[in-house]
């Protein structure tokens, strides 16, 4: 075929194709416009323009049952202009022959299409987020939330994260001495890598690049080592809203030794609440002015805090006696491993103010005495 015949009949029928597609989604507008006119009078007075721009079709309003303010059904047969001066009036339910079978074709073809896509996107896209129990929330959060700010829900502890600094602000945890006391060999082998969490956007979330070639590691907020008894609870211990940059040298020691303190009062006890999170404490810069500096590591500018924070609730065995709340304040740096535990004490309030967050008011102990032995702590209580 000569190319100077292809090329207007190839116009021509682009043409007519788009006219015709024009002429189908017009009809289609109509109609709809027209069901939304029926159920409701607003829409055919504002779009009445729209109606008549369709007047050179030959369409004219379709026979309508209509029901006046006293109750009284009339019919109606008038034109668009007529009918405009009908605003009184409610108008019952749409003709159900107005939708053609060319506007049922298509309409069941794009239902089609969305059930195709949504086979597509759960079946073969990433893996949908499991949601989570969290009836036992009660049972861990027993003593209260110290803070309400972005709530992450765990199946061994509870934490509110913060976005700004990319770590939490407090971690909630219930360790039992029940669980202590067994082990499961699964747990024998940890992650080799911090998981992270999905639901937490990928830019308020630290990787392990923003740990490399630092002086921080990564310190547990809630040890793994207090849920042994269950792999799927001792791997959650492992994402990164609980961990948090800790020097190695306070890690190894004095934050090890107040770890094992811990679960140690928890087999003594049998249930120990503890809420750790980070302290950024303000330095003195001048007489009368003061600041807070701390470090930043990463591409993510992961938060260094300046020092920790613990606050245990150790129950008593007997019902109906207060439970024993005591706090400790330990700072973000190296440590002589031979300092005394009962040094790094504070008060509970004292935490509170600098932290930001407001605790169960417990009866305090007053005096710890501790003896050190190769194998565990005999921790002593005298109030």
């Amino acid at each position: 075929m000569p190319i100077y015949t292809l090329f207007p009949l190839v116009a021509v029928t682009g043409a007519a194709g788009f006219l015709i597609g024009a002429l189908a989604q017009q009809d289609i507008s109509y109609r709809k416009l027209n069901d939304e006119m029926v159920r409701d009078p607003y829409v055919f007075r504002s779009r009445r323009k729209i109606f008549r721009a369709l007047s050179f079709l030959g369409i004219t309003a379709s026979p309508t049952v209509q029901l006046t303010e006293r109750g009284q059904s009339i019919t109606s047969e008038s034109s668009f202009e007529e009918s405009e001066t009908e605003s009184s009036e409610i108008i019952s339910s749409p003709d159900t022959g107005s939708v053609s079978l060319f506007e049922q074709f298509i309409l069941w073809s794009r239902s089609q299409v969305n059930h195709v896509i949504m086979f597509m996107t759960f079946s073969i896209g990433a893996e949908q987020p499991h949601y989570k129990e969290i009836s036992h929330v009660a049972s861990i959060m027993k003593y209260g939330f110290p803070g309400m700010d972005e709530i992450r829900v765990y199946k061994n502890f509870v934490l509110s994260y913060d976005r700004r600094n990319r770590i939490a602000h407090w971690v909630c945890e219930h360790i039992r001495g029940e669980c202590l006391a067994y082990r499961d060999p699964q747990t024998l082998e940890k992650p080799n890598e911090y998981i992270a969490d999905q639901s937490i956007p990928s830019m308020f979330c630290p990787n392990m690049r923003d740990f490399r070639n630092t002086e921080w590691v990564g310190g547990h907020m809630a040890s793994p080592q207090n849920y042994k008894c269950n792999v799927t609870m001792f791997n959650e211990a492992y994402k990164f809203p609980n961990i948090v940059p800790i020097s190695r040298a306070l890690k190894n020691n004095v934050w090890l030794r107040l770890e094992h303190y811990v679960r140690e009062l928890a087999l003594k006890s049998g249930s120990v609440y503890v809420y750790t999170g980070p302290m950024f404490m303000p330095q003195r810069i001048t007489f009368r002015n003061w600041a807070i500096r701390h470090h930043v590591m990463g591409m993510n500018t992961v938060a260094v805090p300046t020092h920790f924070f613990k606050v245990i609730i150790s129950e008593h065995r007997q019902q109906g006696v207060l439970p024993f709340v005591e706090g400790y304040v330990v700072p973000n740096a190296e440590v002589d491993s031979e300092t005394d535990l009962r040094s790094f004490l504070a008060d509970v309030r004292d935490i509170e103010h600098f932290a930001g967050l407001k605790f169960y008011d417990g009866e305090q102990r007053k005096r710890l005495d501790f003896t050190s032995s190769d194998s565990s702590w005999d921790i002593e209580y005298i109030n």
